[in-house]
Order: structure tokens, then sequence, then C-alpha cells
């Protein structure tokens, strides 16, 4: 496996041509985009190449469902040979779709070009799955799973979800559930003084936030799954603070992660984020909430969690 960076036009001489081609922006690697992957690995003979973008071509959406590397590592796992990142630069932005078919796709001499219903490219999204077929006579439009239980699958609608704190339906659209990445931080230590000790995480990337409120968790750690529940939100109660913060509380955890990278994975939201009377309140709250956490891990996992080596199908 390859992953070839096109940062502009004079990068096109990286290009390996007699390749079968699958586009798409793929953003969050959906459940849709990874049915096309895969059915665009089986009908290839020979090479399989991907062509994808760093960033939305769209300036008015730039949070992540999923990171560029994990978004790589899904495509190698699928079984695609080489992946050419197109940096979302004003010069591709500005390509006419007739120009990226004559001066990009053209230079793969493609045998077959795979792609989904609803793909677009070249400036404002001009060209579609008509362009290609008029300037292509390989292209095959595969038409994956694109609803579910009669909503149409799309980034976009998973987003919303997950800016809406629909973490379950964004989590079945996704086909796994929604994570972010970041960097453990110091914090103001409040929750060790409630009895809560949390872990503060600062994004490693622009994700997409769910609403404020707080969450059943996991946090993944050396390859290791540890149940906990995660407030999104400014603490209220206890902080007259404007600014977000990302805080979990890991079940039956004491190790130091000042400095690591984790994972917090997203199961379920179990309430708005209240401003409480006093800390007595928010303290008899947080333990109802870490009985839900447990009961919730039990119920659907089994307590697997607490030994177990993980692998993606887990995350």
């Amino acid at each position: 496996m390859r992953v070839i960076s096109i940062n502009s036009s004079k990068d096109l001489d990286k290009i390996v041509p007699n390749t079968n081609l699958v586009l798409g922006l793929f953003d969050g690697v959906h459940i849709g985009h990874y049915q096309l992957i895969s059915a665009s690995r089986y009908m290839s003979k020979g090479l399989l190449s991907l062509i994808t973008f760093d960033r939305s071509l769209k300036s008015n959406d730039q949070e992540i469902l999923l990171s560029l590397k994990d978004k790589i590592d899904v495509f190698t796992k699928i079984g695609v040979d080489n992946i050419y990142i197109f940096k979302c630069s004003n010069e591709f932005k500005e390509m006419s779709y007739r120009k990226f078919m004559s001066d990009v796709l053209e230079r793969f001499k493609p045998n077959k070009i795979f792609c989904g219903p609803d793909f677009k490219f070249g400036y404002r999204a001009q060209g579609d799955i008509y362009s290609l077929k008029s300037y292509f006579n390989n292209v095959i439009v595969l038409n994956y799973v694109n609803n579910y239980d009669g909503t149409k699958i799309s980034s976009s609608i998973i987003k919303k979800y997950i800016r809406n704190g629909n973490i379950e339906d964004a989590n079945r659209f996704l086909g796994y559930n929604y994570y972010v990445k970041g960097i453990v931080i110091k914090g103001k230590q409040i929750g060790h003084e409630l009895g809560y000790p949390t872990i503060n995480l600062k994004l490693t990337d622009n994700y997409v936030m769910p609403s404020d409120g707080v969450y059943i968790s996991k946090v993944i750690f050396n390859n290791k799954a540890y149940p906990s529940m995660t407030n999104i939100g400014n603490n209220p109660t206890i902080s007259d603070s404007k600014k977000v913060s990302i805080e979990t509380y890991i079940l039956n955890f004491d190790e130091d992660l000042y400095n690591e990278e984790v994972s917090i994975v997203f199961y379920k939201r179990l309430r708005d984020e209240i401003k409480f009377n006093n800390l007595d309140e928010l303290k008899e709250e947080l333990s109802k909430n870490k009985d839900e956490v447990a009961k919730y891990f039990e119920m659907y996992y089994n307590r697997w969690y607490e030994t177990k080596s993980l692998n993606k199908k887990d995350i």
C-alpha cells in the first residue's frame, strides 16, 4: 500500500497509470462508503487506487468525522493499493470538473472508475456521474446502501446527529461508534475534589463536537478500553467560563495519563449539562450517572472491556 500526497499539479507525475479508481471524499467512511470501497475492491482485477481530498471542498464545513490517518487505516484494511490524497488547495478548489477529468483522472489511464450515485467534483461541485460517463466509457456507479429506516445516509446527516447529541443514530449510520482523539492535559482538578477525577482532552483534529451534556463513553489507551462517562460543556455548577471542555471520568482507573494520546468513544447521551444548586446535588447526580455507565457496559459488553485487547470492530 502506498499513500501519495498531491499538493499541486506539479505532483501529478507521481500518478501510477493503468489502475482501477474509486472516487470520493469518504468523510467518516460510513457504512455506505465502506460498502462502496469494498465492492470496488471485489470488482477490480489488478491495482485499486483511491482518490480523496484531505478536507472537504466545501468551505462552510471543515469539521471532520474521522482523521485522515484513521481514514487511511480503514482504506488499507479494505485492500486499497494506492491512496492519493489531494490537498484541499485553491488550485484544486477552483479546478473545473472538465480540467479535473482531462488533467488528473486521464493521467491514471483507469481500467475502471467506481463512485457512488451522489459523487460530485470540480469547481462548485459542477461535475457529477453524468460528466464522468460522458468522458470515460468505463464508469461504474455503485448504488450502495444509502438509507437507514428510510433516512438517507450521508456525512452531513451524521454530523447533524452528533451535534444534536443523537449519538446512537450517528453510530448506526457510521457502522462504528463515533470517537475523537486528543492529548490529555491538566485541568482545574475540581473533579478530584468531588471524588470524580477526570481527564481533560485537547483534541488533535477539528472533530465534530457532540452537544453539551453527559455521555456514556469509553476511553481507549494503549489498545485497551475502559468504561467512562464524558461531560461536554462549561461546568456551570462550578464555573462561569463560557469555554467548552471535554472531561472524562474513567471508572476504576487511577493511572496518570497526562500528555498521552487517548480516544474517547461515544455510545449514548445520558442527560443535558445541568447547573445544580450546590456541589452535593452535583455529586449525587454523578453517582447516578456512574451507575448507569456501569450497568450499560455490563449489559451490552459483559465486562470484556477490563482485559480484552482491541481490534477495529471493537472501536
